[in-house]
Parts: C-alpha cells; sequence; structure tokens
C-alpha cells in the first residue's frame, strides 16, 4: 500500500506544489485578472485584520516594509520596488493573523515573482503607475497603523482595483504599439523601394 503523507506535514515539496498550476496558468494569460479578482476579494479583509490584530512590533516591520518601497521608489528603481511592493503585502497577510491565507498568498507571490501572471516590473515602468502605487500602500499603512479596519479594507480594495484597471490599460498601449508597428510594416511592403532605402 502507498504510504500517504499526513496534511499537517511541512516537508511538501513546493515545486510538485507550484509547478503544476504555474504551467497551467501561463499558458492562460487570461487568469492574470482571476488572480487579481482573487487578491481582491482577500486583500480588503486581510487589511481590516491587520489592522484589528497587529502588535506594535506588527506595525513597526511593516512601516519598514513601506519605507523600502519608498526608497527604491526615490532610486528609480522599478523591480527592486516591485519586490519590495510584494513584501509589504505578504506582510500584511501574515499580519492578519490567518495561517492558511498566508500559506496560499505565499504560494501565489511565488509565481507572481517568476512573472506567471504578469510583468510586476513592467508595469511598474509604465507613467503615472509607481507614483499611484505608492501612495496607496502609503494609504493601506496609515489605515494599518491607525487601528481603522474599515479604512484599511477600503485602502487595500482599492489599491488591487488600480492594480487590475492599470494591468489592462497597459495591455491596451501594448496591443496599440502592435498594430501601429504592423501598419507601418504594412506600408513599408506596399511602397516599393521604402524597404530597400531603410535597410
Amino acid at each position: 500500500m502507498k504510504e500517504t503523507k499526513p496534511s499537517h506535514s511541512n516537508d511538501l515539496d513546493a515545486a510538485d506544489m507550484v509547478d503544476p498550476l504555474s504551467r497551467l496558468l501561463h499558458s492562460h494569460p487570461e487568469t492574470a485578472y482571476d488572480y487579481l479578482e482573487f487578491r481582491r476579494l482577500l486583500a480588503g479583509q486581510a487589511a481590516a485584520f491587520a489592522a484589528e490584530r497587529a502588535t506594535e512590533e506588527d506595525i513597526e516591520r511593516l512601516h519598514r516594509a513601506l519605507t523600502a518601497m519608498e526608497e527604491a521608489h526615490a532610486l528609480d528603481d522599478p523591480a527592486q520596488e516591485a519586490q519590495a511592493d510584494a513584501q509589504f503585502h505578504l506582510m500584511c497577510y501574515e499580519m492578519a493573523g490567518n495561517t492558511l491565507m498566508t500559506h496560499i498568498m505565499r504560494r501565489l507571490f511565488d509565481m507572481l515573482k517568476s512573472g506567471v501572471f504578469y510583468d510586476r516590473s513592467d508595469l511598474y515602468l509604465r507613467r503615472g503607475v509607481r507614483d499611484g502605487f505608492l501612495r496607496q500602500h502609503q494609504a493601506i499603512y496609515a489605515a494599518i497603523a491607525a487601528r481603522n479596519p474599515d479604512a484599511a479594507y477600503a485602502a487595500a480594495d482599492a489599491h488591487l482595483a488600480s492594480t487590475a484597471e492599470a494591468l489592462r490599460e497597459a495591455q491596451r498601449a501594448d496591443h496599440r504599439r502592435e498594430v501601429s508597428l504592423r501598419r507601418r510594416e504594412g506600408l513599408d511592403l506596399m511602397v516599393p523601394g521604402r524597404q530597400r532605402r531603410s535597410e
């Protein structure tokens, strides 16, 4: 008889848990919105729980995470800022005090860092996105630090809605650029000698 591991085992291979799902999601780009929709279901409540349950030490750790994000922002380093962004959110989930939520979100953030859902660094390069995201994280922190669960919920929910809209706008901009490029290539083929002169 095949031996089964107990459900509470901490020895599960992370690759066995993540890789098949990563491959499935990576082959369906539309899952980026499923991911953000799922995040939105949890983010507001997690922030509200954090406002209610966080210790003073938790608040200080969250402040350090926000400071790291602000410093990366000042350095104009999108990759570092995206990394600090993920760490800030993971800390919020941990502060919510729900072990299952924290475990699930840690796995999802591992996939996010690997670019399964979308390229976070690319999103941070978009005009206006970085400034908006920073203000939203500052609002989440302020609400949690003030022990205001309603404000924390609203700030986290607004941030996820803004992230989804930023991703849609980035994809629309990419599509417009691709259409423009195809049109330009088509004109090069239609006009005699144009392609030869450009070479």
